[in-house]
C-alpha cells in the first residue's frame, strides 16, 4: 500500500513529531495561569455577580437571608433621591480637585528628579513616605493639624496675628472640602510623580542633544519633546487616579464622615453609610450605578486615548 506506507512516513518525520509536542505544549501556558484566573474570578466575577444581584433586592443586614427580589425598584429610586443625584456632582467635583492638584505638582517634582544631583536615590525614596503611610493615619494627621480646639494651624495663625481666635475648619463646608483634598494630594503625590519620572526616563537622550544644537530653549525642549513622549503616560494615569478616586472611602469617612451634612458625600461615601445603616440592597445598587458611570467614562477615554497615541506615533 504506497499510500498508506507515505502517511505512516509522514507521521514519523521529526518535523510531524515537533507539531504534535506544540499542539500539545499549547495548553500549557493556560495551565500555568488557571490559579491565579480562578483566584481573580473568585475576587472580582462573584462579588461583581453578588453586588448585582443583591442591588436587586430589599436586602438588608439585619434580615439578609428574607431578601425579596424587588427588580429595578432600587435605580428608580435612585431618581427621587437628592443625595444620590447631588453626589454624582461631589464625586465628579472630588475627582477633579484631587487629580489636577496632584498632576500639577508632580510634574514639576518629576521633572526635578530626573535631573542629576547629589542624594537623588535618597530624595526618590524618602519622597514615597506620604504614599506608604495609611490613608486613614494621614487624615487623622490633617484632622489634628486643623482641629478648631487645639490644631497647630489655628495656633500658628492666631500666634501671627492672622485670626484673632481659632476656626472649626473642620464645620466649614468649603474649607473641609479642600484640607480634606489637601490631605489626600499630600498622600497621592509621590506615586504620581514617580510613575511621571519612569516615563521621562524613556525619552532619549539624543533628542535633547539635537535640540540644544538647533538652539531650541528649555521650554521649547519641554513643550516639543517631553510633552509629546510623556503624554500618553498622563493619560491614562489620569484615568487611573479618576477611577481610584470615586472609590475612595477611607480618608474622607475618617476625616468629615462625608459631612458637615451631606456636604462632602460622594458616592462612594454614600454607599458605605449606607451599608452602615443595614441597607445593603440600595447600597448596592449605588455600587453598581457607580461602576457603570466609571465603566462607561473608562470605555470613552480609552478611545480617546488610542486616537491620542495614534496620532502621535503616525
Amino acid at each position: 500500500m504506497p499510500g498508506m506506507t507515505t502517511d505512516i512516513a509522514d507521521t514519523g518525520t521529526p518535523a510531524a513529531i515537533r507539531t504534535k509536542r506544540r499542539k500539545r505544549l499549547d495548553l500549557l501556558p493556560y495551565a500555568l495561569i488557571a490559579p491565579i484566573g480562578l483566584l481573580l474570578a473568585a475576587i472580582t466575577v462573584y462579588p461583581t455577580i453578588q453586588a448585582i444581584y443583591l442591588s436587586m433586592t430589599d436586602a438588608s443586614l439585619l434580615r439578609l437571608a428574607r431578601a425579596k427580589f424587588v427588580g429595578l425598584l432600587n435605580f428608580t429610586r435612585m431618581m427621587g433621591d437628592q443625595v444620590f443625584l447631588d453626589g454624582l456632582w461631589r464625586t465628579l467635583r472630588w475627582d477633579f480637585a484631587v487629580v489636577s492638584l496632584e498632576l500639577c505638582i508632580a510634574l514639576p517634582i518629576a521633572l526635578f528628579l530626573n535631573m542629576n544631583f547629589r542624594g537623588r536615590g535618597f530624595v526618590r525614596a524618602a519622597m514615597m513616605v506620604p504614599y506608604i503611610t495609611p490613608p486613614a493615619v494621614v487624615g487623622l494627621l490633617f484632622l489634628f493639624m486643623f482641629d478648631g480646639n487645639f490644631g497647630v494651624v489655628n495656633d500658628l495663625l492666631v500666634r501671627f496675628g492672622v485670626l484673632d481666635r481659632g476656626i472649626a475648619w473642620m464645620s466649614d463646608p468649603v474649607a473641609s472640602f479642600w484640607i480634606v483634598v489637601s490631605a489626600m494630594v499630600w498622600y497621592g503625590t509621590p506615586l504620581m510623580a514617580l510613575i511621571l519620572l519612569a516615563a521621562l526616563q524613556t525619552i532619549p537622550a539624543e533628542l535633547y542633544e539635537a535640540a540644544e544644537v538647533d538652539g531650541a530653549s528649555r521650554w521649547s525642549q519641554f513643550r516639543s519633546i517631553t510633552i509629546p513622549h510623556i503624554l500618553p503616560s498622563i493619560l491614562f494615569l489620569v484615568l487611573l487616579r479618576m477611577i481610584w478616586m470615586s472609590n475612595h472611602i477611607d480618608m474622607i469617612f475618617v476625616m468629615t464622615a462625608g459631612g458637615p451634612g451631606f456636604t462632602n458625600h460622594t458616592e462612594a461615601i454614600y454607599s458605605f453609610s449606607l451599608t452602615n445603616q443595614f441597607q445593603i440592597g440600595y447600597a448596592s445598587a449605588i455600587a453598581v450605578v457607580l461602576a457603570g458611570i466609571l465603566m462607561v467614562f473608562s470605555a470613552l477615554y480609552v478611545r480617546h486615548l488610542a486616537r491620542t497615541v495614534l496620532a502621535q506615533t503616525s
